[in-house]
């Protein structure tokens, strides 16, 4: 987009340098000397003609409305040297400079070197759509503005719109016919307008840059930069704003298209209410549809500094250092939020991500010193909530008494890595806390609040890592199909398939029931069975598909184990995996132990003992003979029949 924007100011410079070839005129030579300073209109429009002309301007105050005819130069000897004022005698409808056919548009329009004064002082309202601002260009093609004051408006300082008078309101997914295309507007200023400084519809490929917009005159939604219905392929360059509701509104109304594709590479906002403010209004709430082209928005190098509304906006609206709603595809990096330590921040959050904000990445997050903010970044739950959300290298330094970060009520698809969280007064609460225990959490460094992580409801004083879904770690290949499932340190394609299933340091193994784990093991090794394993064996088969819970199979090969809560071992030189091969086990059920060969102990199972109680129900000590009484034993006298030894160590025991 920045190459053909780049050639289409390429081929505007060469048009320019013919219009000056063919002709330049000197409009103090069209006024008389006479002339009533009222409305100098006529002889405006007498200088410019039909166009492919240089108009040059002297130093002084012009009281008139022009139009501009396509192929035409406007130059002034410099910002508050020449002034267009709009005349006392003109309708509220009027712009101070305009282009000639609204209806058609027009291109090749350069103004230059002067200021604009829009003249709201003579008691003007705006007069509705694309009417009453101070420069306004109607479905211009190839146009540049630059070194331009803008003042006194009755609506917009400056606004690249489509053609036609009214603004387009046919619905999201709708685009107006006629949009301006490749205007670049560059080293201009407004302030003083009713409604903003500068702003576009339904126009595309569009360069604001070096731009300063400050101090409106209302206090409603006044943005010193607004990206609005229906413009797309925008950039925006190395602007200030001061002063304003909005330092930067990408928008749109709900009965029309949002702003789309713009990007921004560097901003200060100075003093705004809102500095930062992407939205699709009409598409916010559980019930209103998703918009269908908010989308596509980055930005680079923001800073928000001293965020407030001291004056008002929006009756008394919270401020906000950076607000996402309703977008697709939102990518922030290197933003800076600095707070005025004097002002009440009202309990508010200095970011927030909400309303069905979705596939938006924050990376590279500055935040410090804000008075009272509830929260450093907020990520908004509910129903209307967003989702599949990224916060990376997260720098907070006093930007939240609550939460350094906080993630709201039903959010499984967040992640938030690399955080710094320093309360210097110590009265920190939380530096992240999510109300789910669902996302993913990791590499926190929190010093100055009471708990460095809360994840759904656990508190933890130290931080914490959590991950959530899925995972293969320092594996060659294998598929963990669950999001409670995981292969460890494995290769040759092993698999997990459903919840809490695991294998570990396998190759060619599968964890197929629920809560089962190969470990050690190869072979195409399967644990089917619920809660079954295999340890240390290869062709290994545990459990079954629908059953055999329990069931284990160690340090085996080719052994199947189809039994619930057992345990087996056996070797198979050949062939499948079968229950046949089994050559020991143990069984929880019903307590058997069998095996195939020799059981040996402690004296090669030579010698076995019979189990007793005393008849004292106390321990006798071991080596100690003893006698019957009754069915119970004691210790033996001199006359007694002995009938054996206490032992610890014997062969095997019988009751």
């Amino acid at each position: 987009m920045e190459k053909q924007m780049e050639q289409s100011f390429d081929q505007l410079s060469n048009t320019i340098a013919q219009i000056e070839d063919a002709r330049v005129v000197y409009i103090d030579d069209f006024i008389p000397e006479s002339a009533s300073e009222e409305d100098q209109t006529p002889y405006f429009e007498e200088a410019l003609g039909d166009g492919n002309v240089k108009l040059i301007l002297g130093p002084k105050r012009y009281f008139a409305t022009v139009r501009l005819p396509n192929r035409t130069v406007l130059e002034g000897q410099g910002m508050e040297l020449t002034t267009i004022q709009t005349p006392d005698t003109a309708s509220n409808e009027e712009w101070t400079v305009s282009v000639k056919d609204k209806d058609n548009g027009g291109e090749y329009i350069v103004v230059k070197n002067l200021s604009l004064d829009g003249n709201r002082r003579r008691g003007a309202e705006p007069a509705g759509g694309s009417r009453s601002s101070c420069l306004t260009l109607h479905g211009v093609k190839y146009a540049w503005i630059t070194n331009v004051f803008a003042y006194n408006s009755t609506l917009h300082g400056f606004d690249v719109t489509s053609t036609g008078l009214d603004y387009h309101y046919g619905g999201d997914g709708t685009v107006d016919s006629g949009p301006s295309q490749y205007v670049w507007i560059d080293s201009c200023k407004a302030t003083d307008w009713v409604d903003d400084g500068f702003t576009t519809h339904h126009s595309e490929f569009i360069t604001l840059s070096n731009c300063y917009a400050y101090d409106p005159s209302t206090r409603g939604n006044q943005n010193g930069i607004e990206i609005d219905d229906g413009s797309r392929h925008i950039l925006l360059t190395n602007n200030y704003t001061s002063g304003c509701y909005g330092g930067i509104e990408i928008k749109a109304h709900d009965n029309s298209s949002a702003a789309s594709n713009v990007h921004i590479n560097g901003h200060i906002s100075k003093e705004d209410a809102r500095s930062y403010n992407f939205r699709h209004i009409g598409h916010h709430t559980g019930e209103d549809p998703d918009s269908t082209t908010a989308f596509h928005l980055t930005a680079t190098n923001l800073v928000a500094l001293h965020p407030n509304n001291k004056k008002g906006f929006q009756n008394n609206i919270d401020p906000r250092a950076l607000v996402i709603s309703a977008y697709t595809n939102v990518s922030i990096t290197n933003f800076t939020a600095i707070g005025d330590e004097s002002y009440d921040f009202r309990n508010g959050p200095v970011v927030a991500i909400q309303y069905k904000a979705r596939n938006v990445a924050l990376n590279g997050v500055n935040i410090s010193r804000f008075h009272r903010a509830s929260d450093g970044v907020i990520v908004y739950g509910g129903s209307n909530r967003g989702n599949h959300i990224s916060l990376n290298n997260i720098n907070l330094y006093d930007a939240g008494d609550n939460n350094g970060i906080f993630v709201g009520s039903g959010h499984s698809h967040v992640t938030i890595n690399g955080v710094n969280a320093i309360h210097s007064r110590n009265g920190g609460k939380n530096a992240v806390e999510s109300t789910t225990n669902s996302i993913n959490i990791s590499h926190v460094n929190a010093s100055g609040y009471e708990t460095a992580v809360i994840s759904g409801g656990v508190r933890y004083t130290n931080p914490i890592t959590v991950i959530s879904g899925g995972a293969r770690l320092a594996s060659s290949t294998g598929e963990p199909r669950h999001d409670q499932s995981i292969i460890l340190a494995s290769t040759a394609s092993p698999t997990a398939i459903q919840s809490k299933t695991m294998v570990a340091a396998s190759s060619n193994s599968h964890a197929e029931g629920e809560g089962s784990v190969v470990v050690g093991s190869a072979g195409n090794s399967r644990a089917r069975g619920p809660r079954s394993s295999i340890i240390s064996s290869s062709g290994a088969i545990a459990g079954q598909p629908n059953g055999g819970f329990g069931s284990m199979v160690l340090a085996s090969n080719l052994t199947s184990n189809p039994t619930s809560y057992s345990v087996v071992g056996g070797y198979g030189a050949s062939g499948n995996s079968s229950s046949s091969n089994r050559k020991w086990e143990l069984n929880s059920r019903n307590g058997t132990i069998r095996a195939s060969g020799q059981i040996t102990g402690s004296s090669t199972f030579t010698d076995f003992a019979e189990y007793f109680e005393s008849v004292d129900g106390e321990p006798i000590e071991t080596g100690m003979l003893v006698t019957l009484k009754g069915d119970k034993v004691q210790l033996a006298n001199k006359d007694d029949i002995i009938i054996g030894v206490i032992t610890e160590t014997a062969g095997g025991c019988i009751r």
